[in-house]
């Protein structure tokens, strides 16, 4: 059984236990052990003490998984669970003797209240364990049992009443508690958890996020870009017009910014009419952190009417992609991306170099600025590279049909000895890019998505006909890139920073507001401890995905090794990520090189679950903001 399936099994069989045994509870009349009341009672206990009894099997099994989808469930959940089972028997015998049936009924609705604590311990305490929100479970459960004492015993109005009084007190404190948590300070500097969540106060070498930025004596063949964010409408081919945001131009995607190794980029952004505001940030590239275009972290949001000018050597060849990252939720959503291309020094060895975003707006697919089919002419014989990045919010497999191919390099890093491919998909996922090569044969081939069977690319000479149709993506295996190329894993010594990022879902308060929120470690954006390194160290950061939602975690200013996936060591060519897709249940064991100061994003680049909680960051010691991610309408997701 998978870890997500022995998760929703924990989860059933606990709850199960509390329904059952609180339904016993309520079934128990006051005749005792008499009259027809007690096979149902007997039934419904003994289900319950059997659903606690799995619910504690299936914890067992999630320790062997790992401690992170256990620790809660094992720490708090079967402490409780235990408690429920003792007291639901004690008041099941006292109850079949007839003796004291008040405190008998009593027992097992609190055993019930009990297990139903321990079931909600895995949404509400999480992993880490949190401590407060285990006391405020426990105290619900003696105040619960309380109340049902007074109830039930007849003690009268006034001791009724003090225990739901108590109860609702306690409710209110816990949830007054979560809100004040939430309007914290932000956490974002190494250092953040200091004077009870106040950044620590800068040392006289500290340095600001404003002062990483490439220098002005910088050298390198200026390529200078305009790009004005706007609303605008855009005709798709399909004939469907959509009110779309943009970096100028009419399509949807902003214009492709082609550049040599070497190049010095200074883009102009400026903001005509996107009300929220507007940044320019360079997914994937490792910019200067004062370059990195991030509201409330390394600017503020740019206005409308305003601009801001980011400044970089392009040292780094590859495919990358630029895009807002202010309400970039809706933002790129809406068409606030372009791809960003570096070419190596020298040119590329390929004949044609084609750079394919894929997007969906208005229910239609979009790949590079149209939907619908598109062909490209290429001669017999010909290498073609396509660059391929993912702008969705979901992961997108995707494939070439009628030739082999090679997969050439991910996430702008070169892979080495790729074998040919055929009949498998790449799976890329939101944010991610893969540059795929292949040869164009006398028929010609044809680029495809799982997204759909009509928004194709096909490859083929001049003059002849297409390829036979899509044969659909999604019902090819998958290219396991952890496997794949040659190379091995580098040596890069043994780590100075360990850091865990366990990824769930819970009930948070999110910017003041209450709301099913996506978490890191237990905690929202800006409240998430940061990972805190210092220059030069290597990190070894594990992430452990304990929700039920694929999280592609993307972390600013750097790559990260893999080393491993649940165990599996990377075998094939080193794998270096700027976005790592993290399926339900799954466990990454990642290496990353502190060689770039300041203080980085790292969140999940489903932006709407970015929006949720599920940001923090990555500071190095000594390295400060001005910025505020909670104002001047700065919203970094």
């Amino acid at each position: 059984m998978g870890t997500p399936a022995l998760l929703l099994a924990w989860a059933a069989a606990a709850f199960a236990a509390a329904g059952l045994t609180l339904g016993a509870g309520f079934t128990a009349g006051p005749d005792g052990g008499r009259g027809r009341q007690r096979m149902p009672v007997l039934a419904l206990a003994a289900g319950g003490a059997l659903a606690a009894a799995l619910a504690a099997l299936a914890a067992a099994a999630l320790a062997g998984r790992g401690w992170w989808f256990a620790g809660e469930k094992l720490l708090v959940g079967l402490p409780l669970q235990a408690v429920g089972v003792a007291a639901a028997a004690s008041g099941l015998v006292l109850w079949l003797r007839s003796a004291a049936v008040p405190l008998a009924r009593t027992l097992l609705i609190g055993g019930g209240s009990a297990m139903l604590a321990a079931a909600a311990s895995s949404w509400l305490v999480g992993f880490p364990p949190q401590p407060v929100a285990t006391l405020v479970l426990a105290a619900a459960v003696v105040l619960a049992t309380g109340l049902a004492w007074a109830v039930l015993t007849a003690r009268g109005t006034r001791p009724v009443a003090g225990f739901a009084g108590m109860l609702a007190l306690l409710l209110v404190a816990g949830v007054g508690w979560s809100w004040l948590s939430d309007t914290a300070a932000p956490r974002l500097e190494a250092g953040a958890s200091h004077g009870h969540g106040s950044p620590a106060p800068p040392t006289a070498d500290a340095v600001s996020v404003t002062d990483l930025r490439t220098p002005a004596e910088a050298t390198g063949t200026v390529r200078r870009f305009d790009l004005t964010a706007g609303t605008h409408e855009v005709e798709l081919a399909s004939g469907e017009t959509v009110e779309a945001w943009g970096f100028g131009g009419t399509g949807l995607a902003g214009p492709e910014l082609r550049v040599q190794e070497g190049d010095l980029v200074e883009a102009h952004l400026a903001n005509r009419d996107i009300e929220d505001g507007v940044t320019l940030h360079w997914h994937g590239y490792d910019v200067p952190n004062g370059e990195d275009g991030v509201a409330g972290v390394t600017q503020d949001a740019v206005a409308p009417g305003e601009g801001f000018t980011s400044r970089f050597v392009a040292d780094q060849p590859g495919t990358y992609w630029y895009h807002t990252h202010q309400v970039s939720s809706e933002g790129v959503r809406r068409g606030l991306y372009g791809m960003f291309v570096v070419e190596p020094r020298g040119g590329i060895p390929e004949t044609s170099d084609l750079a394919l975003p894929i997007h969906r707006i208005g229910g239609e697919v979009v790949i590079g600025t149209t939907d619908g089919p598109q062909r490209v002419d290429a001669a017999v014989g010909e290498s073609v590279r396509l660059r391929v990045a993912n702008t969705e919010q979901s992961p997108v497999r995707v494939a070439v049909a009628g030739a082999p191919f090679r997969v050439v390099a991910v996430d702008g890093r070169d892979l080495a000895g790729g074998r040919d491919v055929e009949g498998e998909a790449v799976r890329l996922g939101a944010g991610a890019r893969v540059d795929l090569v292949a040869t164009v044969p006398p028929a010609g081939f044809r680029f495809e998505t799982g997204l759909s069977e009509t928004s194709v690319v096909v490859v083929a000479p001049a003059g002849t006909a297409a390829p036979d149709a899509p044969r659909g993506v999604d019902d090819d295996p998958e290219l396991d890139l952890l496997s794949y190329g040659t190379g091995g894993k580098p040596d890069l010594g043994a780590p100075q920073v360990r850091a865990e990022l366990v990824l769930d879902r819970m009930p948070r308060f999110v910017g003041g507001a209450p709301a099913y929120a996506y978490t890191v470690n237990g905690a929202v954006f800006p409240h998430i401890e940061p990972i805190e390194v210092a220059e030069g160290d290597l990190a070894r950061i594990t992430v452990v995905n304990r929700g039920f939602d694929v999280h592609p975690m993307h972390v600013h200013g750097h790559h990260v090794l893999v080393l491993s996936r649940d165990g599996v060591p990377a075998s094939g060519a080193p794998l270096w990520l700027d976005t790592v897709d993290v399926d339900p249940g799954e466990v990454w064991e990642l290496a990353l090189v502190a060689d770039n100061p300041g203080i980085w994003m790292d969140h999940c680049h489903d932006l709407a679950h970015a929006s949720a909680g599920m940001m923090m960051t990555l500071a190095y010691r000594g390295v400060t903001t001005p910025f505020d991610p909670t104002a001047h309408g700065n919203r970094p997701e």
